[in-house]
């Protein structure tokens, strides 16, 4: 299955398969070596290190060949580590090492879009059809009827074009094929609207790449080309690109595993495939590390004035971007997260063949964390809350998911 759509929960835990154990814990964000006993006194030193450390091994019993996350605070930068970058060479991983991030491409161009909104070139109240006409319509589709805000925050109605066969198979027969944003789009399209417009909520990755056309529209630049000007050229993001059709990805990175046949016990490697079939909506490459610098630059107003952050980080009544959770709610290209201790955690998380990723932080931006685990079968709802608990309510105990055994 080479089309996955992004935030979906992986079954329970299969096993202490991989359970190789490594931590590495220091104050380089490039993810330099500390000596032992700098290690030793990071992490013992740190609640919260230990009890997301706790998590990364849980993911690597339940079946991840690897995990990885940095959590970040004005006093330190933790880095840890469970299991191997790669099940050939069998190294640790590294917080420089490069990952797909899967939906947290989301909330790139949602700022993007949010940027346009203020520089007044766009409006989200807006609809499809003033922005990209003759785009959204048949079908029982008004595209007079949709606007930019229900892109972004999923209330469009529109059919996720990931449960359209037709993408898979060109992916599987022609694996070079550049795929473009109006062919996911119409993709999508050839399902009738999953409800009226504004009248509930459902996760589409055509909402995204519809608004990938918008921003196209508007600028007469490419997402790509807006998201690298505004975002990662002016933060310095070193291990973050859009690798459009090239399947590989550049310099040091993990490897991607999902079980072959559904198979658990045969690992089949994904690193290397062309995403285009995820253009928008989950095509980007990155770093703990670097996904740490956005979400801190974003919540701290470096990137957005305050009333769109505030109606970015706003949530949806009645969303529920990871299924059976009530820990997390969905904004505008965003996820909002509600551990139990009561703090409000803002960011994204994603799911590609192999890869699933979070990233999220306090609302100034101060305490930031992102992890990625290097498979998609993992119990990724679970895996997530618990995360987010360890890192932010060190006191309390990590949830249990009912899926859990």
């Amino acid at each position: 299955m080479l089309i996955r759509k992004a935030l979906m929960g992986g079954p329970a835990a299969w096993g202490a398969a991989f359970a190789v154990v490594v931590l590495a814990a220091g104050v380089n964000i490039a993810g330099g070596t500390a000596t032992a006993a700098q290690r030793a006194r990071e992490a013992g030193g740190d609640r919260a290190g230990k009890a997301l450390q706790g998590v990364l091994d849980e993911a690597v019993r339940q079946g991840a060949p690897g995990a990885l996350a940095q959590s970040r605070t004005p006093r330190r930068v933790l880095n840890l580590s469970s299991g191997v970058a790669d099940l050939t060479t069998r190294r640790p991983p590294r917080a420089d090492m490069r990952f797909r991030v899967g939906s947290i491409t989301k909330t790139f161009v949602s700022t993007v879009i949010l940027q346009l909104v203020a520089e007044r070139r766009l409006r989200l109240d807006d609809t499809v059809d003033q922005v990209i006409p003759g785009v959204v319509q048949g079908n029982g589709y008004r595209g007079d009827k949709i606007t930019v805000r229900m892109l972004l925050n999923h209330t469009s109605g529109i059919a996720d074009y990931t449960r359209n066969p037709r993408i898979e198979e060109i992916a599987v027969t022609d694996p070079r094929h550049d795929f473009t944003l109006r062919e996911l789009a119409e993709a999508g399209l050839e399902y009738p609207p999953d409800f009226p417009p504004g009248t509930s909520w459902r996760y589409s990755d055509t909402d995204y790449a519809l608004l990938g056309m918008i921003i196209e529209s508007v600028t007469g630049r490419t997402y790509v080309h807006e998201i690298t000007k505004r975002i990662i050229r002016p933060l310095h993001l070193r291990g973050t690109y859009f690798p459009g059709t090239n399947p590989r990805i550049r310099g040091p990175h993990l490897s991607a595993y999902t079980p072959a046949n559904g198979d658990p016990a045969r690992l089949k490697d994904t690193t290397e495939v062309n995403t285009t079939f995820a253009r928008a909506s989950g095509d980007m490459i990155s770093t703990a590390g670097d996904l740490n610098r956005f979400d801190s630059a974003l919540l701290a107003g470096r990137l957005l004035p305050g009333r769109l952050l505030r109606a970015m980080l706003r949530p949806v009544p009645g969303s529920q971007p990871y299924p059976g959770s009530d820990m997390f709610r969905y904004g505008l290209g965003t996820v909002i997260a509600t551990p139990p201790c009561g703090v409000k955690v803002y960011g994204n998380g994603g799911t590609l063949d192999g890869w699933e990723t979070w990233t999220g932080g306090t609302r100034d931006g101060r305490h930031t964390m992102s992890f990625v685990f290097t498979t998609d079968a993992v119990n990724q709802v679970q895996l997530t809350a618990q995360a987010v608990t360890a890192e932010y309510c060190p006191h309390r105990p990590p949830p249990r998911s009912p899926q859990t055994p």
